[in-house]
């Protein structure tokens, strides 16, 4: 098997900022719409995907490539999340789930003799309408958990994503004998330096996994969507397979699209 070429970081990061300007599209559209807490939910998988793609270049263009594999983990875990709760459309039971756990973990905070003092203001003071929630979930606990990352990779018949992906990244995010060895060199500038990898497949599996993101988010949405999104998020796949720039085209057409009409509309229109 040929070895993937890779682009050019410039390259790269002109499809990235079509791809989170599209996002943004998305975005607005989904605000336009009366959403449910399903389409709440998977609006904010879009928003966050799109920061998390922006936040990896932000740390490339610092020489910062460990932490870039790091949060590129974590998009990899919310690319698995979104397709586990669209499959079993577990949005509800995952949104009782989250109330529960963030209650719990706040609760945790004010009943510590150490830091109950400190938990005051705004952000711990709980409405009636949540406090009536929280006492329906504490008779009924939620039964939802986390997927793991390898079921669902084998799902969706892409254990790749999980091996070179998830797993490889992995490696980052735990502590290991060389940890901050480039980084030492990064810092000091100190010569000769040894020659360390490029690590380019972070940019180019983080542009892979926001577009499976956003496809996942329009496929699992309550909303039709019109079809030049997914040529969009195919032309990206093709940049970073052979290097093809077609998606600046469909990019042009959804700008125009998005400023004359709108994204989306509900299904049962």
């Amino acid at each position: 098997m040929a070895e993937k070429q890779y682009q050019t970081i410039e390259v790269y990061r002109a499809a990235a900022d079509a791809l989170y300007a599209v996002s943004g599209m998305v975005l607005f559209s989904f605000a336009k719409q009366d959403c449910d807490v399903k389409n709440v939910i998977i609006r904010n998988f879009v928003a966050r995907s799109a920061l998390t793609l922006k936040s990896v270049f932000s740390l490339w263009d610092n020489g910062d490539t460990q932490n870039a594999w790091v949060i590129h983990r974590a998009l990899v875990d919310r690319m698995f999340h979104l397709h586990s709760l669209g499959v079993n459309d577990d949005f509800q039971a995952f949104d009782d789930w989250s109330f529960f756990e963030q209650f719990k973990s706040q609760n945790r905070v004010k009943s510590d003799d150490l830091f109950k003092d400190q938990a005051v203001g705004w952000v711990y003071k709980i409405s009636d309408e949540k406090k009536a929630r929280i006492k329906a979930l504490e008779k009924d606990k939620p039964k939802w958990r986390r997927p793991r990352a390898e079921d669902v990779a084998k799902d969706m018949g892409m254990e790749f994503l999980y091996k070179y992906g998830y797993d490889y990244a992995s490696t980052h995010v735990h502590p290991m004998a060389n940890d901050g060895e480039q980084d030492f060199y990064t810092i000091t500038k100190f010569q000769p330096s040894p020659r360390f990898p490029s690590q380019i497949t972070v940019i180019s599996n983080t542009i892979l996994t926001s577009t499976m993101i956003l496809q996942d988010s329009l496929n699992h949405s309550a909303f039709s969507w019109r079809r030049v999104l997914w040529d969009f998020i195919d032309d990206v796949r093709a940049l970073l397979d052979s290097g093809d720039v077609s998606y600046q085209k469909s990019f042009i057409k959804l700008a125009i699209l998005f400023k004359e009409h709108d994204l989306c509309e509900p299904n049962n229109a």
